[in-house]
This record gives structure tokens, C-alpha cells and sequence, in this order.
């Protein structure tokens, strides 16, 4: 099986999961509304503060974050094959393991684009952020680079999670937490010392929050291509971190002919 073959077949079942994991009914009134109202609740401290801009600052860290927090999903859906009892036949196919499971949790990236992105755009006019149509375009389009390119993040967690898959949210709360933290969601990268804006930089949902808040507040074209760059730079790391991690755990398991590394 070529692996055009596999992907199709991979990213198939990724949408039976969606299916699965979501309902029309569930996603809008479930998920959907929780969303909404975390957003409004991080956005509504800048208001009792009185400053507009903070205001501004928070809504769009908080709605742009939640494509990451999607992603980071990843870490525990990469070890639904384990729980299906199928990893050990991934882990003995011809094909390998790598590009089914990097294919396997794609539409976390669908459902976070969709979720930042309706957040961000029907929350903006409550909390005086005018967003014209190119702009609105441009920070969808800047959402769906950072849930990207930040799944790649999600990859790498869930890549340890095989190995210890009672810690599969522990490795993706853990990392979106010093995201959040360090990375200019609440205050701005440059609060933090030097040391830790090195470390922020290492994340692509950082720099892909920074170039939707270059697009929508007037930056340069320049800028913001620059910072939509470094978010895929940064995730090509952290997906050769994910793929050698895969390829490791399948290797070992067909060494020792056990998925199992103890928990």
C-alpha cells in the first residue's frame, strides 16, 4: 500500500472518530458554548480593568489559543489505536506507524480553526474590536496555520503517550499550560525574561497568535509572514521530534515483540 493509500485510509477513520467524539448538537451546545464563555470570561477581566486595549489583548490570545488546546488533543487521541487494540498491528504492518498515526487525529485541526475562529469573530464586535472583512479572512487564515502547525506539538506529546498512556494529559495540559503562560496569551512574550521568550519561541502557536495579532492590528505584510514562517519552522522540528519518537517505538516493539514500555 503506497502512501497516498495510507493517508487516505488514515485520515478516513480520523473523520469516523470526528463523528464519534462530536455531534452537530453536541459541538454547538456543548463544546461551542463552553468555548464561547471561556473566551468571554478571560476577555471580561480587561473590561473590569477598564482598559479597552488589554481588553482587545485578551479576547484575541484567548480565542486564538483555542485552536492549540484542540490540537493538544492529539496527545490522547494518537492513543486510541492502543486502546482499540490495533497499535500492535501498526507496529507490525509493512507501512509503518508513523504516517498513520501523524494522519491519525488531523480533524483536531479542522474543529480548532473552526471553533477560534467563529470565537474570535462572533465575540470581536461585543468588546469593541472592529474586524473588516480582509482582516477577518487573514486571521482565519493565520487560525488555521497555528492549529497546523501546533498539531505537530499535539504529535509529539501523543508519541510519548504510547509509552505511557496513563499520562496522555498530563504531557498535553503540562505543555499547553507553559504555552499559555509564556506565550503571550494573557500578557505579551515580552513581559518574561529573556531566557523564557527564548523558550516561548519554541512553541508555533506563539508565533502564530502573533501574526493574527499583527493582521488584525495593522502590522506589516512582512511581519506577519515572518511570524506565520517561524510557526511552521519551529513545528518542522517538532514534527522530526514526533516521526523519530514513532519510528523508535515501533522499532523497539518489533525488537522486543511487546507495545508495552510499563507505566
Amino acid at each position: 500500500m503506497n502512501a497516498i493509500a495510507v493517508l487516505r485510509q488514515t485520515m478516513w477513520s480520523g473523520w469516523t472518530d470526528l463523528r464519534i467524539v462530536y455531534t452537530p448538537t453536541t459541538w454547538a451546545f456543548g463544546w461551542m458554548v463552553r468555548v464561547l464563555c471561556q473566551v468571554v470570561f478571560y476577555s471580561t477581566l480587561g473590561t473590569l480593568l477598564g482598559d479597552p486595549e488589554r481588553t482587545r489583548f485578551l479576547l484575541v490570545g484567548a480565542a486564538v489559543f483555542i485552536a492549540a488546546n484542540e490540537t493538544m488533543m492529539a496527545s490522547a487521541s494518537t492513543t486510541w489505536e492502543r486502546m482499540s487494540g490495533t497499535l500492535s498491528l501498526l507496529a507490525a504492518a509493512p507501512a509503518g506507524m508513523v504516517a498513520v498515526l501523524a494522519a491519525r487525529s488531523w480533524f483536531w485541526i479542522a474543529t480548532g480553526t473552526l471553533s477560534s475562529s467563529i470565537a474570535l469573530l462572533a465575540l470581536a464586535p461585543f468588546f469593541d474590536l472592529d474586524l473588516g472583512l480582509g482582516e477577518s479572512a487573514a486571521a482565519v487564515g493565520l487560525i488555521f496555520t497555528t492549529a497546523a502547525t501546533n498539531y505537530a506539538v499535539g504529535l509529539c506529546c501523543g508519541s510519548l503517550s504510547l509509552r505511557f498512556h496513563k499520562l496522555r494529559n498530563v504531557f498535553s495540559n503540562i505543555t499547553l499550560l507553559t504555552m499559555t503562560a509564556f506565550g503571550g496569551v494573557m500578557v505579551p512574550v515580552s513581559f518574561w525574561p529573556g531566557g523564557f521568550q527564548w523558550f516561548a519561541a519554541a512553541f508555533p502557536a506563539v508565533h502564530g497568535l502573533e501574526a493574527v495579532r499583527l493582521a488584525i492590528g495593522g502590522g506589516a505584510p512582512g511581519a506577519v509572514l515572518a511570524q506565520a514562517g517561524l510557526a511552521v519552522a519551529t513545528a518542522a522540528g517538532w514534527l522530526a521530534l514526533a516521526a523519530a519518537s514513532l519510528w523508535w517505538f515501533q522499532r523497539n516493539a518489533r525488537r522486543t515483540g511487546s507495545i508495552d514500555f510499563g507505566d
